[in-house]
């Protein structure tokens, strides 16, 4: 198969993209590298066709998304993406429906609470008085941005009043923010990749003393799991009403179950567990795309 990689940027801050194009080849695909500024567009017989790093774009059978929507040019990039996803010809994994909910805090609480799946409760705010009520009516909550990515900007306001100019300066720079409760995190925060039909990578995050954020950038620690039947279920479900092919879901305990935080459509650190771990990803992920392409854009 011809396979194209939409990558994030050539700065290597994605390095997984550049491992599936070589897994790629390794697995004897014609395997590319190619970035949104790359998909070009020009007059052809039925109208508007693209290239893909010179390439047209219907020569190839699919294309894996892990592109980058975040940035100042962020309308050229969702254009760019919008059109690539209605070129006849090669499969999209994922087109840019499901790249946008994927980006949105809102949008992807929205989606899985209509699948009936545990998110947690969301509020917006445009006001300091939004942020008032939601902290009235939870006590302990978060602040974010709908559009963010490692866990930047996201603020926790325990106490209102003295918290304010936190508030302020989100609201200040991205004019709405999402709202939701604090949810312990003491007990750790599960986070659970799914590639395709596989969860190649199951591990606990625990939160340095003294900090609630389960982020490995700030010094949380973490571990393999044999992840339980039910959360591995859940996240595979999550994954498929999102219509995900590779994702990283952060989950917590909650209340004799699991709630969804985040689901993530561009998971980093795929190598975090060692080698083995990274090439199931990778398989996980050639596997899905080898049996979707073969059934045919009707399955």
């Amino acid at each position: 198969m011809k396979i194209g990689l939409l990558g994030w940027d050539y700065s290597g801050i994605d390095p997984d993209g550049t491992s599936l194009v070589e897994y790629g080849r390794e697995r004897g695909h014609d395997t590319s590298f190619f970035t949104l500024e790359e998909i070009a567009y020009h007059p052809g017989p039925e109208g508007v066709e693209l290239t893909l790093k010179g390439e047209p774009a219907a020569s190839f059978d699919a294309v894996i998304n892990r592109s980058k929507l975040y940035g100042d040019d962020w309308r050229d990039r969702v254009e760019r993406l919008a059109m690539l996803s209605n070129v006849p010809g090669p499969m999209l994994f994922d087109p840019v429906d499901v790249w946008l909910t994927g980006y949105s805090k809102f949008l992807m609480a929205q989606k899985l609470a209509a699948a009936g799946l545990p998110v947690p409760p969301v509020r917006s705010a445009v006001s300091l008085a939004d942020v008032e009520t939601a902290f009235e009516e939870w006590g302990d909550i978060i602040l974010k941005p709908s559009y963010g990515y490692r866990g930047q900007d996201v603020e926790r306001i325990r106490d209102f009043g003295s918290q304010k100019e936190v508030a302020e300066d989100l609201l200040a720079r991205f004019s709405t923010v999402l709202c939701q409760p604090y949810y312990p995190t003491e007990g750790g925060e599960y986070r659970i990749s799914v590639a395709g039909d596989t969860t190649p990578i199951n591990m606990l995050k625990l939160p340095p003393a003294g900090s609630w954020r389960c982020k490995t950038l700030e010094g949380a620690s973490f571990e393999r799991i044999d992840a339980p039947d039910e959360l591995v279920d859940l996240s595979v479900r999550a994954t498929r009403v999102l219509g995900m092919t590779l994702s990283g879901l952060d989950v917590l305990p909650h209340e004799g179950g699991y709630m969804i935080l985040e689901v993530n459509p561009v998971p980093g650190f795929l190598s975090v567990l060692g080698a083995e771990q990274h090439r199931q990803v990778l398989a996980g992920v050639y596997d899905w795309v080898e049996r979707k392409v073969q059934e045919g854009p009707s399955a």
